[in-house]
This record gives C-alpha cells, structure tokens and sequence, in this order.
C-alpha cells in the first residue's frame, strides 16, 4: 500500500520532471564521469605529469593553466594512444580541458583545474578528497554484502594506495580547521608559533602534520597512530623536510602514549579521528581523560569533525560531503551532531567547550 503524505514544506518550489531529468540524467552523468576521469588521470600518471611539467617550465602553468598535447602524454607516459584519446575526449566534455589550438590539437587545462586538481600544494587543492570518492566504486561489493549480513569493515582493509586518498581527504579538511582556529584565535596561535608543544592524536600519513608543521615553523610536534603503514609514510614526510629535531612519530594508542610520555602539550588536535575511535561511550570519555591530563592547564584541545544530523532532521544547510562520509564509514563509526557532542563534552573533565562556524567550516575549541 502506498501512503500519500502531505508535504511539510508548502513553501518548497515544485519540481518538474524536466528538472528531475536534468538531475539524475544529465548532472548525475556529469559528476560520476568527472569523478572517474578524476581517479584515472591521478592512477595513470596524467596529473602528476602535468604538475611536474608545470613546476620545470613556469611558461606552461602561466596563469594557472598548463599546455600539452595527447602525443605528448602517450609517449611520456607510454599509454595507448587510442585509450587515452577516448579519456581526453570525455574530459573535454566534463569540462577538465579546453582546446588551446585544435589544427595543431594542442590541449590546455581549464580555468581553475591546476589549481583544483593538479597542484598538491594549492590551498585550493581537491584533488585528494574526489580521488578518494572514486574509489567508492570496487568498494561498493563490500557494502552491498555488509548490507545483508551486518558485518563491520574497517577502512584499514582498504588497499594502501586508497587510504592514501583518503587521508589526503582529510587533510584538506585539516587545512580548513587551522584556517579557522587562528583566524579565531590569533593570539593563542602566535604563541605557539613562537614555542608551542602541539600533539596530533591519529596523524595517520601525516599529510596534516605536514601542513601544520610548515606554518608554525618553531613549534615542536608529537603524532600518534595505530597504523604502521600510514606512520611509515609520516616519518617519510619528516625525513624529506629535515623535521626530525622538531617532530616525533610514535606508534602508540592514547593510553599506551599517556602512561609514558610525561610532556603536557599546549595544543592537541583530532582532524576527522572522533567518528573512528571505538563507538563504545565509556572508551570515549577515557580517551578525553587522557586528552585532558596530556594538555598543559592553559590549553586546547581542537576538535575537526563532520557534525551529522539524524537522518529525520530539518534540511538546514548543504551537507553532502558530511553525509557522504557518514555514508562510506556507517556501522564502524558514530558521529554526533552539535547537540550530542555537547553533551558527550559534559561527561568528560573538560568544562568548556566553544562551537565556531563559519560559513561550511567548523571546529570545537575545548579547554578545561
């Protein structure tokens, strides 16, 4: 039986079927091609070639557009010339390249794509977070059996090079967090610029160490994490920026690391790690008291973290990355909303806790 049910929103614009259409059909084909072509330029070397190309000669990323042509790709990167022309065509229609001179079939990057997609050190950068969308595909195999048996899975099942992605997803989540905390809280960070002690739990590749590490050049950090493939890949960040004197990497849960490091930090971070943590709320509540005797009296813990409405909630703002990510991490991991969190926060040692929102960016500023 089907039930009508009368709208809530009588305010709400009617849809149309032509709208519908324009939606599913053609905006939905759009992104998922994007999104594809996205994971296949990075795998096959096509982006990091034109970054490098970019890098060696400041002519062709001029205005942040970088010039090649199809021949140039195949050879280069020794890729068939009739796969990678299909790729090319389809990429010109999503809009990733433009045709700079169509007789001598010279391509260039579109307004913005270098920045976007190519270059890795652009605060612009997306490239991270929509690779690690395109993984979802071969991923989809695993949910659909774990949507009939209940299984749990965990993203550390994942091949290295798509938690990679994923962390590189992160980051740039990470990059907003700093963005917003010193902009709030200037002062604070000028302090520890000049000596901060700053601890990273669950620094993972070490991709938001990195970019903390490269601002506040005289602070001194600590990262810990439970997995030793994402360390190895940390450490390898600290070696190649000579950082060995000033970082630290240790292989460690929070309590292990809270029994035998004796150093109480000025600043603490958890970018994107809350959600993963054991759902268990008593666990929780001993991770934050560790936390809490880990920060010196006059410090801070900031909190990066997707807040989630219950899925019944009133649409209040654009959300779709947040839900994606609940989406991809459901059953292992529990998010909170801003009411919830708050409210964990009571049930810990610490007594303040400050939500900050700007515009689609937010953090918890927690002190005791």
């Amino acid at each position: 039986m089907v039930e009508l049910i009368k709208t809530e929103n009588k305010s709400k614009p009617e849809v149309s079927i032509s709208n519908q259409i324009k939606k599913f059909a053609i905006n939905g084909l759009y992104g998922f091609n994007t999104i594809i072509l996205i994971g296949m330029g990075r795998r096959l070397g096509i982006f990091n070639y034109l970054y490098e190309k970019a890098k060696s000669s400041p002519s062709s990323g001029k205005n942040n557009k970088v010039i090649f042509t199809p021949n140039e790709l195949s050879e280069n990167l020794n890729l068939d010339f009739k796969y990678l022309d299909g790729w090319l065509h389809l990429a010109l229609e999503c809009g990733i390249f433009e045709i700079a001179n169509s007789g001598k079939k010279i391509l260039k990057t579109a307004p913005y794509v270098y920045d976007l997609l190519i270059d890795r050190n652009n605060e612009f950068y997306i490239g991270g977070t929509l690779g690690a969308f395109y993984y979802m595909a071969p991923a989809q195999d695993i949910l659909i059996e774990n949507f009939k048996t209940g299984k749990i899975w965990s993203l550390y099942d994942l091949p290295g090079d798509v938690m990679k992605d994923i962390q590189e997803r992160g980051a740039r989540f990470g990059t907003l967090v700093e963005r917003l905390f010193s902009k709030k809280y200037e002062n604070f960070c000028k302090n520890i610029q000049k000596q901060g002690t700053i601890l990273e739990v669950g620094c993972g590749y070490g991709f938001n160490l990195e970019t903390w590490a490269k601002k506040y050049k005289k602070a001194r950090f600590v990262g810990i994490d439970i997995d030793p493939i994402g360390l190895t890949n940390a450490k390898k960040i600290v070696d190649i920026n000579n950082w060995n004197e000033r970082i630290e990497i240790f292989e460690s849960t929070i309590e292990k690391f809270t029994h035998s490091f004796k150093e109480k930090f000025d600043l603490i971070i958890l970018n994107q790690v809350l959600h993963e943590m054991n759902t268990d709320e008593n666990y929780r509540k001993g991770v934050f008291k560790n936390l809490y005797s880990l920060l010196k009296d006059d410090g801070i813990l900031l909190i990066g973290e997707s807040m989630i409405p219950d899925t019944f909630a009133p649409k209040k703002k654009f959300q779709l990355f947040d839900i994606t990510h609940k989406f991809t991490e459901v059953k292992a991991s529990l998010f909170y909303d801003e009411k919830s969190f708050k409210e964990f926060i009571e049930a810990t040692p610490f007594t303040k806790a400050n939500f900050i929102k700007e515009g689609g960016d937010s953090i918890w500023v927690i002190k005791k």
